[in-house]
């Protein structure tokens, strides 16, 4: 009888193999439907069979099936509690469905399973670096790639955080291989073509980018790579229609569609009716797109424009603005509503008609006398320049865009020139070091608002500063501004120009290299000598 017992239960067991193994077989083969029936085959006979279930998250992360995924990978780790596999598929439905911290657990629970899990490794480093935390994100890359040195992904993100040039390159031949091995692997080529936009190499990128969608017409994150370069290219008509795919992107960094009974504005005359303009990205485009108002206001009766709390000062007093409210508050009664980034589109934008109508953002009278003595604490110098050296240390890019203050240094030998520090945040701690690197005023540590901020801005010669919403304000505010750029910087410095069609009193200066700067700053120092001298 115990024979007859042991005989069926390892037949039994080998058909499962067979079937599992036909299963992995068919999702590698991206066939993921068929993978899926031959395990809910397994599983009505076998309802807690641990690889079957397993295999069933894995199949629903790949279709992007978050809610079903789930179940999967709850009843996947409770039918074999010492697996891997159900947390792995756990991790990544939970960054589809936009919960970072609840992803890093699962991923954290794969390595305490399996040490030696390359792919979990460089998956927690993506989710660490979606929540800003680089340096933790860079070891997670290293040690997926001391354990699978090939791993394509590990390379690129890896590459992306230290401009390593050897990474880039391993991971490029990997999805070549991918890509090669599989024509039909959509999100190689997308991933390929994301390498290639780190690298300017666009020509590569775009051809990569609609290879995918050819293939996966649904991608949204090649749409939104397409539609990054199509705006750094100029080409803003099909640029701005390709950027609606944002709403569709799945990553903790992505924001949801905002929902209104009221529609969405088209352009057509509201009559009395009020316009809601809504937020949707950082403080810079706030300040480069309620340009808008202005146009807008014609069209309407009143224009609502939400925006951050800490701009609500500064922006309620720009031309066209009717109220201010922030995303916290509940907007007055609107008609219409527009996102920010809809706005181009609507008007038409183009490089040559910015619709840009004079300075827009204005300091007020009052801010300016109070702080004139703080100023004029420097002397009398010929030119008074303030300088803002880095970004938000949030955003994903904040290290590509950003200079350390000691690099700055030859600014300070340029003669005739007062330098004020206009830095936020923790970077501007760099101007205490001892050695001091340079010697500063430092005006935000008196800093209330960014009311404050405009009116110190109205009394230089000059801001030099990296990409940052410094920039835009003083571009806004018709302020003589040079930009320092990293190599391949933000789609609205568009490419190789020195100039910029959305703010005309801003000068470009670009990187050659990646996380080169000394060339930048040279060329900053020779230009400020002309200044000084004419």
């Amino acid at each position: 009888m115990f024979d007859w017992i042991r005989y069926k239960l390892r037949t039994r067991g080998d058909r499962h193999t067979a079937l599992l193994q036909r299963a992995e077989h068919a999702l590698r083969e991206g066939a993921a439907e068929q993978a899926r029936q031959i395990c809910l085959d397994i599983l009505r006979r076998s309802p807690d069979e641990p690889r079957a279930l397993s295999l069933m998250a894995r199949v629903a992360a790949d279709l992007g099936q978050v809610e079903e995924g789930l179940r999967w990978a709850d009843r996947a780790a409770a039918a074999d509690p010492g697996a891997a596999a159900p947390h792995y598929s756990a991790g990544r439905l939970w960054e589809l469905a936009g919960q970072p911290d609840r992803a890093e657990a699962s991923y954290r629970r794969v390595i305490s399973l399996d040490p030696s899990h390359a792919k979990a490794h460089n998956n927690l480093g993506c989710v660490l670096s979606f929540q800003g935390k680089s340096d933790e994100a860079l070891d997670c890359y290293r040690r997926a790639l001391q354990l699978d040195p090939e791993q394509p992904e590990a390379n690129q993100n890896y590459a992306a955080l230290t401009s390593d040039a050897g990474a880039r390159e391993v991971a490029i031949q990997g999805y070549l291989r991918q890509t090669q091995k599989d024509p039909t692997d959509a999100r190689a080529f997308n991933n390929l073509a994301n390498i290639y936009i780190g690298l300017g190499r666009n020509t590569e990128a775009m051809a990569n980018l609609e290879k995918a969608i050819a293939l996966d017409p649904n991608r949204a994150e090649a749409h939104y790579s397409r539609a990054l370069l199509l705006l750094s290219e100029g080409n803003y008509a099909a640029g701005w229609r390709e950027y609606e795919w944002r709403w569709r992107l799945d990553n903790p960094l992505s924001a949801p569609a905002r929902r209104f009974p009221q529609p969405m504005w088209d352009g057509r005359d509201l009559g009395g009716g009020a316009l809601l303009m809504h937020g949707e990205l950082a403080l810079g485009e706030s300040v480069q797109f309620v340009r808008y108002a202005r146009l807008a206001a014609e069209r309407c009766g009143s224009v609502i424009f939400e925006c951050a709390p800490r701009l609500r000062s500064l922006l309620q007093g720009v031309e066209g603005v009717g109220q201010i409210t922030t995303p916290d508050e509940v907007p007055p009664p609107f008609a219409a509503h527009i996102p920010l980034f809809g706005l181009p589109r609507v008007f038409g934008t183009t490089l040559e008609n910015m619709h840009w109508n004079g300075p827009y953002i204005h300091a007020d009278p009052g801010r300016i006398a109070e702080w004139r003595p703080l100023i004029e604490s420097a002397g009398t110098a010929r030119l008074r320049v303030g300088l803002v050296w880095s970004g938000n240390p949030e955003h994903p890019y904040n290290r590509d865009r950003s200079i350390a203050l000691a690099a700055l240094a030859p600014l300070q030998k340029v003669p005739g020139v007062a330098l004020y520090s206009l830095q936020r945040g923790a970077a501007a701690a760099e101007a205490s070091l001892q050695p001091a690197p340079m010697s500063l005023i430092d005006l935000t540590a008196h800093e209330r608002d960014f009311l404050d901020t405009v009116a110190f801005i109205s009394h230089l010669d000059l801001v030099i500063t990296v990409d940052t919403m410094i920039s835009a304000l003083a571009g806004a505010m018709g302020a003589r501004v040079w930009v320092l750029l990293n190599r391949v910087p933000d789609w609205r410095h568009h490419l190789e120009r020195s100039d910029n069609p959305w703010y005309p009193t801003m000068r470009l200066y670009r990187q050659t290299r990646d996380g080169e700067w000394s060339e930048v700053v040279e060329q900053v120092a020779k230009d400020l000598c002309s200044l000084t001298a004419a």
